[in-house]
């Protein structure tokens, strides 16, 4: 089996660490709202984002990278979270939690693309981050046209 190169490695547990920090934010985001339909499609990004996070976990064991625990490599997420913590212990209403959840699409895309701009010899592994990114993209093209259903 062909050795993983360590760069990689660490881009890959940057993601992981992401997808669990925005499994834990979205959470938290949907038991604020009080929309069901904004809520059933906000835990629909969360269940995404879980099932992601299980199949990344997977491969990475299969590929035997160890989990990097690095303060350094936790440093190089988005140390402000996914949503930027906008939502620490304030009030604001359903419209702009979904804005604020819409905004942050772009940090799942710089997430995946900072693994799938470099180059590794893992189609299978670069298959699986294209087809999350685009399910992640679709959840989120869900819940804009729900927002955008709902406040014309």
């Amino acid at each position: 089996m062909q050795k993983i190169n360590k760069m990689i490695s660490a881009k890959l547990c940057r993601l992981l660490s992401f997808l669990h920090e925005a499994d834990e934010e979205f959470e938290k985001i949907a038991q604020k709202i009080k929309d069901k339909n904004i809520k059933m499609s906000i835990r629909g990004i969360v269940l995404e984002t879980r099932q992601y996070k299980r199949e990344l976990n997977s491969q990475l064991q299969s590929l035997r990278v160890k989990e990097i625990k690095s303060i350094d490599i936790i440093r190089g997420l988005n140390t402000d979270g996914v949503l930027n913590n906008h939502l620490n212990n304030k009030i604001i209403s359903d419209k702009e939690i979904v804005e604020l959840c819409c905004k942050s699409e772009a940090n799942f895309e710089k997430a995946y693309r900072n693994v799938l701009n470099e180059y590794f010899p893992f189609n299978t592994l670069r298959n699986l981050l294209i087809y999350q990114l685009n399910g992640i993209k679709c959840a989120f093209m869900q819940l804009k046209l729900l927002r955008s259903a709902q406040w014309v």
